[in-house]
């Protein structure tokens, strides 16, 4: 997405905010004197010294003590920033266009999932008629040993809780494929947390795969999955690229709106 520029720019304000990015990018604690922000920014120091004092007004900045002084971020930058996340959280996200858009392109299932309760909860799904049907209906609960949303979800757990997971977890054969070892699993976590996206090769049903890519929020965690369903005796290494870019896409657009890649 190209970044917006504003029609009816102000200037004065443009240069406020570009302080402000320039002091949050300082690598040290004690921040940046007025000269060396006036150099980064290529502004005149009286220009400079208006923009800190204004932003000292309203607590977006401090001024620190001694002999040099300095100025770094203060608690009312921080006050506003801390209350974005509470208007871009998943639900109120257009999820619901961007996977009918998804599923309208490839013609095949796709499906928003959670983790709730060490399962993976299906929350959101559109499966067009001509796919075949499939176990993961709306609130179905599945388990994350098996299905590749639930693969993802566990990139989230450190290996000694993915190892208290399979000793409480009463593991079932779904098919030849399913995995049941927890050695096994963790080098299947290996190649996910490589590639970034997860399969279902015939795991949970048979003759049915799945992939998954993840969408993560601001703090790089992984908060839900987009999937996407097709028989395993249908497609080909072309097709499975040709889902792979779709659903990378709706899962960036999801992403980005929960702030990943912001910072």
């Amino acid at each position: 997405m190209e970044p917006y520029s504003p029609k009816y720019p102000l200037h004065t304000l443009g240069n406020a905010l570009e302080v402000l990015n320039v002091i949050s990018q300082s690598a040290s604690s004690d921040g940046l004197t007025l000269s060396a922000i006036s150099t980064k920014l290529n502004l005149n120091k009286s220009t400079i010294h208006r923009i800190l004092d204004t932003l000292l007004a309203y607590n977006f900045v401090e001024k620190t003590p001694g002999v040099i002084k300095t100025y770094r971020l203060s608690w009312g930058a921080y006050k506003i920033g801390i209350s974005v996340p509470k208007y871009h959280t998943l639900n109120s996200s257009n999820y619901a266009t961007i996977i009918e858009e998804l599923s309208s392109k490839l013609n095949r299932a796709c499906m928003l999932s959670i983790l709730n309760d060490f399962a993976s909860v299906t929350i959101y799904k559109v499966d067009p008629l001509s796919q075949l049907p499939s176990q993961a209906l709306i609130g179905a609960r599945n388990p994350l040993y098996a299905t590749a949303s639930g693969k993802l979800f566990m990139l989230n757990f450190t290996n000694e809780e993915i190892k208290n997971y399979f000793f409480h977890t009463d593991v079932k054969k779904y098919t030849s494929n399913t995995i049941l070892n927890y050695i096994d699993f963790l080098d299947e976590l290996s190649i996910v947390r490589a590639n970034n996206f997860a399969m279902d090769n015939n795991e949970y049903e048979e003759n049915a795969s799945c992939i998954a890519i993840p969408i993560k929020d601001y703090t790089n965690k992984i908060v839900a999955a987009i999937s996407v369903n097709y028989s395993t005796d249908e497609v080909n290494e072309f097709i499975i690229e040709e889902i792979k870019v779709h659903l990378q896409h709706a899962c960036d657009q999801i992403s980005n709106y929960l702030g990943y890649n912001a910072f």
